[in-house]
């Protein structure tokens, strides 16, 4: 029998859970399905009439709805299942109320913050089970001396290292206050005077560092000039859509005159897309900026032409750029040439890899129960996403 999720949960964990304001509804004792079209991330074809079976905040398996038997069956018809949206980018939500709030009651289940002061650490790492927005973090950026973020942002965004030496011992500091990835930049700017950029020997040592912990490594680069350097340094993510190229201070463009991928900015993308390095675009707060044109589309399309993996991040809040659900980012990079079931794995498979989160992002055995009912396919009609019909969070049922 397929109940609603309001009978459903009345019947196992009493009306009085329902009535609290606020909180997030008690997690249902035994056993749960969700039945629909599910959307599992592992596999890119829909499962018609499939069930997530749920238990203890976890996902046991995806099976046919028809052969649920041990346990009760929520669903509504013609409803969609699909993990979690994951913002893989965004700043300045920090206690677990707040990305409550901003976040999981709109059906991002999972942030990553990289870029953060180093005190609001201990509020990020906070995440009580089914209660908030998991947040994968980095606390500040390592920069060399006036190099980004330092010109631009408050010098608390930003921890600064000297040499190779200096570099490793930041990144286990960061790990020693529960920093789950760390993020450089090379960024020269577009003053005529450009700034600094970490040496190579420094950006190594960053990076292998944090490979030998554990830690995901996430570069900022908007300049092509920094592009190279970022890869050979061994970064996992490129953050933003390197969009413009400065030399001598004066601009020289990254596409050719027919809007194409100039080859040697291609070579870079070819070089990613081989070595499995994730790019967050973050088109929404660059398309508020003066640079919104075929710089910021083109190398998304060939990079995902290329079979590259993209995360989904809008960079809240800058540039007025807005919590909740992630559509604007989502249209846009449909106006990169994504699919909607292209962009959909990009917010949740592509973002959980990007954050360096291995227990959610996909409807697979053993992963948290982190999940999204919609009226609709979303992959066909975003804007499904816009109002889940339900928001789970680590089997605990949030709207």
């Amino acid at each position: 029998m397929v109940l609603s999720r309001r009978r459903f949960l009345a019947s196992l964990a009493g009306l009085a859970a329902l009535s609290l304001p606020g909180a997030a509804l008690a997690a249902p004792p035994g056993k749960y399905a969700l039945a629909g079209r599910v959307l599992s991330g592992a596999d890119l074809r829909p499962l018609d009439n499939h069930a997530v079976l749920v238990e203890n905040g976890l996902i046991e398996a995806v099976v046919p709805a028809a052969s649920v038997a041990d346990r009760p069956v929520i669903g509504v018809p013609g409803c969609t299942v699909l993990p979690g949206i994951i913002n893989a980018h965004c700043h300045r939500i920090h206690t677990p109320e707040d990305r409550r709030k901003r976040w999981l009651e709109h059906g991002v289940t999972a942030v990553g913050d990289p870029g953060s002061p180093l005190d609001a650490m201990a509020d990020l790492a906070r995440s009580p089970a089914g209660t908030t927005a998991t947040a994968a973090f980095s606390g500040p950026m390592l920069a060399v001396p006036g190099g980004y973020p330092l010109p631009v942002h408050d010098p608390k965004y930003g921890l600064v290292v000297r040499s190779p030496r200096e570099a490793g011992d930041a990144v286990r500091r960061l790990a020693d206050r529960g920093a789950t990835m760390i993020k450089l930049a090379f960024e020269p700017g577009v003053m005529p005077r450009p700034w600094p950029m970490p040496d190579p020997a420094t950006a190594r040592d960053a990076c292998d560092t944090a490979r030998r912990i554990g830690l995901t490594v996430r570069c900022h680069v908007q300049d092509l000039a920094g592009l190279e350097p970022a890869l050979d340094a061994g970064v996992h993510t490129v953050e933003h859509v390197p969009h413009r190229r400065f030399v001598e201070g004066r601009p020289r463009p990254v596409l050719d005159r027919d809007n194409a991928v100039m080859p040697a900015y291609a070579r870079l993308l070819e070089r990613m897309a081989r070595d499995a390095v994730i790019l967050t675009p973050t088109l929404d707060v660059l398309s508020r900026s003066l640079w919104n044109g075929p710089a910021l589309y083109e190398p998304v399309r060939a990079f995902a032409a290329m079979g590259g993996r993209l995360a989904v991040g809008n960079d809240y809040p800058y540039l007025r750029t807005e919590a909740g659900m992630v559509l604007r980012e989502l249209e846009l990079l449909g106006r990169a040439g994504l699919s909607g079931r292209d962009a959909l794995r990009a917010a949740t498979v592509g973002s959980a890899a990007a954050c360096g989160f291995t227990d959610r992002g996909i409807i697979a055995r053993g992963m948290r129960a982190d999940l999204l009912v919609t009226d609709n396919d979303p992959a066909a009609d975003p804007g499904a996403l816009a109002a889940p019909l339900h928001i789970v969070k680590d089997g605990v049922f949030v709207a």
